[in-house]
């Protein structure tokens, strides 16, 4: 459907990028508002990305959102702690 939130512009494929930021949010296109953020920052690229995770077993990591390093929060500027338990999953995630 053109036009419907989550739908690539001009009908073309999405990325790969698009494709997980939907997957964060069963696809209700919520995360998408990170994607040009996540293009100037990263590239666009999932393993950039992934990057960010602090392996477990780190002194201080106990929750999944200090899986994340604090600094992805503030790059991406990711203020609601809904937003960053959904990024948290979706890192924690990547393979």
């Amino acid at each position: 459907r053109p036009g419907a939130i989550g739908a690539p512009a001009g009908g073309g494929a999405r990325s790969p990028l698009e494709n997980w930021l939907l997957s964060l949010d069963d696809g209700a296109g919520a995360m998408l508002q990170y994607k040009d953020i996540l293009l100037a920052e990263f590239d666009g690229d999932l393993e950039m990305i992934k990057a960010v995770k602090v392996e477990e077993g780190t002194p201080g990591v106990v929750g999944v959102l200090e899986q994340v390093d604090p600094s992805f929060w503030d790059t991406v500027k990711v203020a609601k702690t809904g937003h960053k338990m959904l990024f948290a999953k979706g890192i924690a995630r990547l393979e």
